[in-house]
């Protein structure tokens, strides 16, 4: 686990908020909600067991990786996907160089020199 890591939620540089609560990016990564103004939100997650994504769930989403599978494979009926997987985070800015608005989260580390637009502040820890 990350311990005492920041992650940061981050959009692309024109995404339409600066700032989001964690009910707004829960609803987000859950699907629940989908578009910001008229446009359609690309939300991007890593690959299972990736450290930031185990932090992001623990502390975002504060759901197990068994609940995350249940939520989803009942979402699936109500038409609700996942969020789009990505393997890397050169990945991740091509994306949000590419589409808008879009929306995932990387190591505080990670934004610097890059052009993106920070909505909320994780704290990797046990809590």
């Amino acid at each position: 686990m990350l311990m005492g890591q920041e992650i940061v939620v981050v959009a692309n540089k024109d995404f339409p908020e600066n700032n989001l609560t964690k009910q707004e990016i829960q609803a987000v990564f859950l699907d629940k909600k989908r578009f910001f103004g008229e446009k359609k939100v690309l939300v991007m997650n890593y690959e299972f067991n990736h450290p930031l994504r185990l932090c992001f769930e623990k502390n975002i989403l504060q759901k197990s990786e068994r609940s995350l599978e249940r939520y989803w494979r009942r979402a699936y009926y109500k038409g609700k996907r996942p969020p789009k997987i990505i393997k890397s985070l050169e990945m991740l800015f091509l994306y949000f160089d590419n589409v808008t608005p879009s929306i995932g989260y990387v190591d505080l580390n990670s934004t610097v020199g890059k052009e993106v637009t920070v909505l909320y502040k994780i704290e990797c820890g046990d809590k």
